[in-house]
């Protein structure tokens, strides 16, 4: 199994897990909380092959019960600059979080700690996806894409969503849970008010974001579709039926929605479904991206710069043995080379 693992994401979350116990409030201290929490969270998945952590002490290494899956890989993907191409299509997009003095305070310090893994990196022997003013949702999705065998994407973005199948799954790190074929509607089905789930096929999932909209990459949705509308009616026809035949949606609800109705018939609904298609749609993304040489690093495994490392960031939840353990099977079956 290649794990393909969304760098930034891992790297803020792990900042926020770590800011407070740390009493990070220097730039010194927030760049090394952001840059542990980073290394915790990939050590932590590629020791567990993929899998959630089972929640016991010492859980860092431990697996579920039965065979550990065999990682045939490693990639950490990271954004770099802004997202120009995306801006392109839709100027705001992204723009609220930078707007954001939380953000706008912090993000320094995380790229500061992204730069310190990926010299880390270059003694181990996994990959870093990396490119100017490229987003790692396009480069994840392009090394997925391109594997022949199973994949393992570990981000809390939902948009990922659209890319699970037989073969690539989906690990979010703060559910702790695995989406595949089988759990997809467990994850990605809205629920009512009484708790029921309003499932969609799988491969309109695209759609459903498309219509419904995605507040953190500040995209609105089509007026008047939520999520839980959009869901119903996924459920029973394609989003293009809709925007064929405006009429259609009324018959589905069994009521009357005024304000998807004007969108349906003004054509403002097919304009905002082809615009976030175009910035959601992560298979299309990835054929922007047929060689991944020029964004690619790979390290060559050495294992004295890890257990440097370790050695000097002592009792901060990393397994020590279970982490070395892991990189030289990782170094085994990429055959890396070794060096002192």
């Amino acid at each position: 199994m290649l794990l393909v693992l969304d760098g930034n994401n891992l790297a803020w979350a792990g900042f926020h897990a770590l800011r407070r116990p740390m009493g990070a409030d220097t730039p010194e201290r927030k760049e090394r909380a952001a840059l542990l929490g980073l290394a915790q969270a990939v050590f932590g998945i590629l020791v567990r092959a993929g899998e959630p952590p089972d929640g016991r002490p010492g859980g860092q290494g431990r697996l579920f019960d039965g065979e550990r899956p065999r990682v045939t890989g490693l990639a950490v993907a990271f954004d770099e600059g802004r997202p120009v191409r995306r801006r392109s299509i839709y100027p705001a997009y992204q723009t609220g979080r930078e707007a954001d003095p939380s953000f706008a305070e912090n993000e320094p310090h995380i790229l500061a700690a992204i730069s310190a893994f990926e010299e880390l990196a270059a003694g181990l022997p996994i990959e870093v996806l990396r490119g100017v003013n490229t987003e790692a949702d396009d480069l994840i999705a392009a090394r997925a894409l391109q594997e022949t065998g199973p994949v393992r994407i570990a981000s809390t973005d939902r948009d990922f969503l659209q890319l699970v199948d037989e073969r690539v799954s989906i690990y979010s790190p703060v559910k702790k849970a695995v989406v595949d074929p089988m759990t997809f509607a467990d994850h990605a089905a809205p629920r009512d008010a009484e708790g029921r789930a309003a499932v969609f096929p799988r491969e309109r999932y695209l759609d459903f974001r498309a219509a419904s909209g995605d507040s953190s990459d500040d995209l609105p949705g089509i007026p008047g579709m939520g999520a839980l509308t959009a869901a119903r009616l996924l459920a029973a026809a394609p989003l293009d039926a809709y925007l064929e035949a405006p009429g259609r949606a009324a018959e589905v609800l069994g009521r009357r929605n005024a304000k998807l109705e004007a969108a349906l018939a003004s054509g403002e609904a097919r304009a905002i479904a082809e615009r976030n298609r175009a910035l959601m749609d992560l298979r299309a993304a990835a054929r922007l991206f047929p060689d991944l040489g020029g964004y690619r690093r790979v390290g060559e495994w050495r294992p004295a710069v890890l257990e440097r490392w370790l050695e000097e960031q002592r009792g901060f939840g990393i397994d020590r043995a279970a982490t070395l353990a892991a990189f030289e099977r990782l170094a085994e079956a990429t055959g890396t080379g070794t060096g002192g």
